[in-house]
Parts: structure tokens; C-alpha cells; sequence
């Protein structure tokens, strides 16, 4: 069964774990029928008994024993290896001696193998730029490696999830395109949603959506508006539409100016605009 709650011991957040594991995590006296969960239906932390996944549970007999006190030290959510099965992550709950068994995943760069990553780091590299959606990564210095995208580990789901969970401060990571980026670096011109047409200059863009960075704020969060791969307009029609779907303060190499970038996710792509993406170099 797929590892996938979350507990609370008072001090710490843990998971994901199977239903196996916590329930004969209960039987063993391990986990308090009291302890919260996180109901992954509506968001909210409830106790144990509450949750309709475990409510047909009965605390152990006081004979079993409980030592839940020499458990508490778990490692934290997230770091926790999600390819463990119903039996392993049962025997974690059983003794000390098991506990290895809970180390940290390491993450690792390909094209730096030598130097493991922690959950956070990554998180944090992503943040700084230094690694993108398309960065090959892996659990083992020796892979298999798969874009960082394409981790369950790193989709925004998850990374909510993380959040819900953790105490952990995560840096403002928006990981939101599958699709390779190109690097483009033109300038283009777009048309707002108010009628106000700017021009901007692209950095990089895909077959599902491209950055604008401008030196003054354009438009709002949620705005549709068009662009067309040109730096100006000579008629009416555009290549892609889209909706801005993330905007935040950059500063360009050799610069010490403030820009503001946007992201744009496409809506509609015209048959000239798939063309141009396309004929991009690497694309």
C-alpha cells in the first residue's frame, strides 16, 4: 500500500506512512489513537480515532506495554524514503535497532554527484535559480536521474503538503512548468487586459509558457493578456495568450536594478507562435 500519512507527536511531524504501519503502530502502543493525523481529504489535522481510515481501531491492552516516549526523535516529513514497504516501515515503530532504517534521503545533482543534497537545499537551489524544473537529480549519486519536475518528491501538491506538515521554513519556490525551457533572450510585446500594450524582455520560454521581466509593474496576478514574438505591433494579431501566473522582484547578472519578473502560462497558442517556439535553438 502507498506510504502516504502524516502524524503529529507533539514535538515533531512525521510520514509518510502506511496504514499498516500505523496501525500496528497502535497495537504495539506506539501511536496513541489520540495523536493527530492529517486527513489528506480536507487538509485538516484530527485525532487518530477520528479519521475514517482508523476509526475501527481499539487501544491496546495494558499488558502490550507502551513505549512511545523512547520513539519520539523520528525524522522529520519529507525526508522520509517513500519506497519502504508496509513490513519495514511497521518494523520502524518496533525497536531503536530499526531506526537507521528512517535516515534521510539524500538528493544529488548530476552534475554533481559528489555532493549530497538535503530536502531543503534543494528547495533552496531552486529558490536561488541554481537548479530548474528540467535539473536532472536522484536519490543515489549514481541515479537513475529524472528531472526534478517529474519527482513525486517536488510537485506542487507535495511541497503543499510539506507545508501543512512541517515546522520547516520553505523558501518561495514556485515549480510550475514540465515543459523544457528554452532560452530565448528578445524582446517581445505584449497587451494587457486593460488595453495597455508594454514591451519586455524574454529570458527563456516553453511550449506551455515563458517569462517577461520589465522594469515597472505591467499587470496584476491572474491577468490574461497577449504577446507577440515581436518588438512591436504591425497589426492586430498575436501569437499566445495566457494568464499570469506568478510575479516576483529579480535582479539581472551585472545589475544592481530592481526588475519585476512574470510568469506566463499559455491559454492559446497561434500556429505562427508554435512555429517560432519550435525553431528556438535546443527546442
Amino acid at each position: 500500500m502507498t506510504a502516504g500519512y502524516y502524524l503529529s507527536t507533539g514535538k515533531e511531524k512525521i510520514g509518510p506512512l502506511s496504514e499498516k504501519a500505523i496501525t500496528d503502530g497502535v497495537r504495539k502502543g506506539k501511536i496513541s489513537l489520540f495523536d493527530m493525523i492529517l486527513n489528506n481529504q480536507t487538509g485538516e489535522w484530527m485525532m487518530l480515532i477520528q479519521h475514517p481510515d482508523f476509526s475501527d481501531l481499539e487501544a491496546p491492552s495494558e499488558d502490550s506495554g507502551s513505549e512511545s516516549s523512547e520513539y519520539e526523535n523520528h525524522v522529520a516529513v519529507g525526508l522520509i524514503s517513500s519506497d519502504l514497504s508496509d513490513e519495514t516501515q511497521a518494523g520502524a515503530f518496533v525497536t531503536p535497532d530499526n531506526f537507521p532504517i528512517l535516515t534521510p534521503v539524500y538528493w544529488y545533482e548530476k552534475s554533481r554527484s559528489s555532493h549530497p543534497l538535503k530536502y531543503l537545499d534543494v528547495l533552496a537551489m531552486v529558490h536561488e535559480h541554481k537548479l530548474s524544473e528540467q535539473s536532472l537529480i536522484a536519490k543515489n549519486p549514481n541515479g537513475p536521474w529524472q528531472k526534478l519536475i517529474d519527482w513525486e518528491e517536488f510537485s506542487p501538491k507535495s511541497l503543499e503538503e510539506y507545508k501543512q506538515v512541517s515546522g520547516d521554513e520553505l523558501p518561495d519556490v514556485k515549480i510550475r512548468r514540465k515543459s523544457p525551457r528554452f532560452n530565448c533572450g528578445k524582446v517581445f510585446v505584449a497587451l494587457s487586459s486593460k488595453g495597455k500594450g508594454f514591451q519586455f524582455f524574454c529570458p527563456d520560454i516553453s511550449k506551455t509558457g515563458m517569462a517577461l521581466i520589465v522594469r515597472t509593474a505591467k499587470c496584476d496576478l491572474n491577468e490574461p493578456i497577449m504577446v507577440k514574438f515581436s518588438d512591436k505591433l504591425a497589426d492586430s494579431k498575436f501569437d499566445v495568450k495566457g494568464v499570469i501566473v506568478s510575479v516576483r522582484k529579480v535582479r539581472l547578472p551585472g545589475s544592481t536594478e530592481i526588475y519585476i519578473r512574470y510568469g506566463l502560462r499559455f491559454t492559446h497558442v497561434s500556429e505562427a507562435g508554435r512555429k517560432f517556439i519550435e525553431a528556438l535553438p535546443g527546442a
